[in-house]
């Protein structure tokens, strides 16, 4: 038996991307989450030293192509690091 909170749809998806502060890098990784036909809920974008953080909340599937997402997110160059998790609704 699952838990309600465990179900592929619930809760928003959440990735913390950090990537080098190039000028195209925000635009590039913003790319597969289009593909996928994500719905984004959140966006909060902060900039480091020689580096920008991107959180990114997404709807709209479940947690196999989060991972799949999550992996075509660390192959691009502009990355380095991706890190994953969700955030389950409101009681």
């Amino acid at each position: 038996m699952s838990w309600p909170a465990n179900g592929p749809e619930t809760g928003r998806h959440v990735f913390l991307i950090e990537m080098e502060a190039a000028p195209d890098a925000v635009m590039r990784v913003l790319g597969p989450f289009a593909l996928h036909e994500a719905e984004l809920t959140a966006l909060d974008l902060t900039r480091g030293d020689g580096r920008l953080d991107l959180r990114v909340e997404a709807v709209g599937f479940g947690f196999e192509l989060a991972d799949r997402l999550g992996r075509k997110l660390r192959a691009l160059p502009a990355v380095r690091g991706v890190s994953l998790g969700w955030v389950g609704e409101p009681a």
